[in-house]
């Protein structure tokens, strides 16, 4: 089969993961809402962060011990689309039964279980189909490969657009059917998704001599075999062996070359900057109509999609390591923006006023009511829209809306830089990485991008009031400030790397009155090199 026509099997059952992951993520959202409202939303969230902090690493590992690729495929397939199912099938029991029953509480309970279950295996699928399956298809091993870069831009643009589609398509269902009702189309959609993307990988994988030969099987079983003489060398109690199992994962992703880039990209997941719940919570606080909160969602998507579509041609132009450069330094312009609507007009900015009425007792009481129980009828009535009066630019509470719309759209247009770094450091992690720890080392990465994810979330709870958010924006600018800096620092030791290894393969041999000309050729070799990468 041609190598175009396998790419276009991969494309097609990327698309289909894509769609269902972000479909059904923005169903989870309205049926947390629903049930719950923003508290139930960020308990979900919550709980997505933590399932994937535990058990990522281990899912990647789990598929990387596999002798053909197949199996992990598949065990990710299954996980992922059942996982899916049985949520969406209790989320519509929640939907259609009365709230006051010991049964609504259980069926809202194992939802949200089987949502944190799909958003491990979800995440284990497209690393296995964009990060391993995907660098096999292009055929390359070392070096700053185009395909791989090209490779890299289609598959992130897919999904940045299944990120503008789903919403529309699942809005669209929703203007004709309730919520429940959805849940099921979407449970069904999942079934005939697994069977697309079983027939489509099947292909692939029987047209493909390379993806069903794993690469490094010597290092691979050695591997092992150093962990199982780790591991039964001593009998030793159950909590110990997955202790020293954490630790072997870790030590994986640690030893990587590339671990300082990675750690860079992961601080970037400490922020309130970005278009998830909290952005969209503080709009509403301000008075922001939802219209133009899922314009502005809209126009940061399309910005994702247009930096993945340059991200090739700047790659193509500068190389990869460039291209994360101007990629993070654009993002960082960007969300200047962000920070500066902090002093805008209209900016609930307030923190004097906060902290001088917080004691302990009033912020845990405003904790524990946050998990009071949302009224019995899902359909109670809605509070008016929010209206913008645009010849006075404020809301219709006389709200100034200079800041928000500052806010947004640093957000929004920083999304253009943010995916270019993204694709750069994964291109980066893809090459750099061993074929037999691939996976271990992506689900690690997931797992850790989570954990300040994770932290994130923590530090809105801790400071929950709109007046205190500037400090979470000045918070999550320091961090994304810190990734650039650990990039940085990725490309000064690499630098280095080269340095000594140019030296080393360039050791003059000639006699000394050759040796100061053949330095000063040395010293323009590492200086170029140095260049380039900088």
């Amino acid at each position: 089969m041609r190598r175009s026509a396998q790419r276009a099997l991969l494309y097609s059952a990327y698309v289909c993961t894509c769609l269902e992951d972000r479909g059904w993520s923005f169903a989870i959202s309205l049926c947390m809402q629903l049930l719950g409202g923003m508290q139930l939303v960020s308990i979900e969230q919550l709980a997505e962060g933590l399932a994937q902090i535990g058990f990522s690493g281990f899912v990647g590992r789990a598929v990387d011990m596999r002798s053909e690729r197949k199996w992990g495929m598949i065990m990710c397939l299954m996980g992922n689309n059942f996982s899916i199912i049985a949520s969406s099938i209790l989320f519509a029991v929640c939907l259609s039964i009365d709230r006051t029953i010991w049964v609504y509480t259980l069926c809202l309970l194992l939802g949200m279980i089987f949502c944190s279950s799909y958003r491990v295996f979800v995440m284990a699928e497209k690393n296995l189909s964009a990060r391993d399956w995907a660098l096999v298809l292009v055929n390359e091993e070392k070096g700053e490969g185009r395909n791989l870069a090209k490779t890299n831009a289609i598959l992130t643009t897919l999904d940045q657009i299944a990120n503008i589609l789903s919403p529309l398509l699942l809005g669209a269902l929703l203007s004709f059917v309730p919520l429940r009702t959805a849940c099921i189309v979407l449970a069904i959609f999942s079934v005939v998704s697994l069977i697309i993307k079983g027939i489509l990988l099947f292909v692939l994988y029987g047209s493909n001599e390379r993806l069903r030969v794993k690469g490094d099987a010597e290092a691979k079983s050695e591997e092992q075999g150093d962990t199982t003489k780790s591991l039964d060398a001593k009998p030793s109690p159950s909590l110990l062996k997955r202790l020293s199992t954490i630790f072997t994962v870790l030590a994986t992703y640690y030893r990587q070359s590339v671990f300082p880039a990675a750690l860079g990209m992961a601080l970037l997941f400490m922020t309130v900057l970005g278009f998830d719940g909290l952005a969209i919570g503080y709009g509403e606080s301000v008075g922001l109509p939802e219209s133009i909160l899922g314009l502005f969602r809209s126009f940061g998507s399309a910005a994702g999609v247009a930096g993945a579509i340059m991200y090739a041609v700047f790659e193509r132009r500068f190389g990869v390591c460039k291209t994360g450069v101007i990629g993070l330094m654009l993002q960082e312009l960007c969300l200047i923006i962000a920070v500066a609507s902090i002093w805008l007009p209209g900016s609930p900015w307030d923190p004097a006023a906060y902290f001088s009425t917080l004691t302990w007792s009033s912020w845990w009481q405003s904790f524990i009511d946050s998990f009071a129980p949302s009224p019995d009828s899902p359909t109670a009535s809605p509070p008016p829209p929010s209206t913008i009066d645009w010849s006075t630019w404020t809301t219709s509470d006389g709200t100034s809306v200079a800041s928000i719309f500052s806010f947004l759209t640093g957000i929004a247009t920083a999304r253009f830089g943010l995916w270019m770094a993204d694709l750069a450091i994964t291109h980066i992690m893809q090459i750099a990485t061993p074929e037999s720890q691939r996976n271990t080392v992506f689900g690690v990465h997931n797992a850790i991008c989570q954990a300040f994810s994770v932290m994130k979330d923590l530090l809105v709870i801790i400071l929950p009031s709109p007046n205190t958010f500037g400090i979470c924006i000045l918070i999550s600018f320091g961090f994304v400030c810190s990734g650039f800096g650990a990039f940085i620092y990725y490309i000064l030791k690499t630098s280095h790397i080269e340095e000594k290894q140019t030296l080393i393969e360039r050791k003059p041999t000639v006699t000394s009155n050759e040796e100061s000309s053949k330095g000063a050729y040395f010293n323009d070799s590492v200086s170029d090199t140095i260049i380039e990468k900088l």
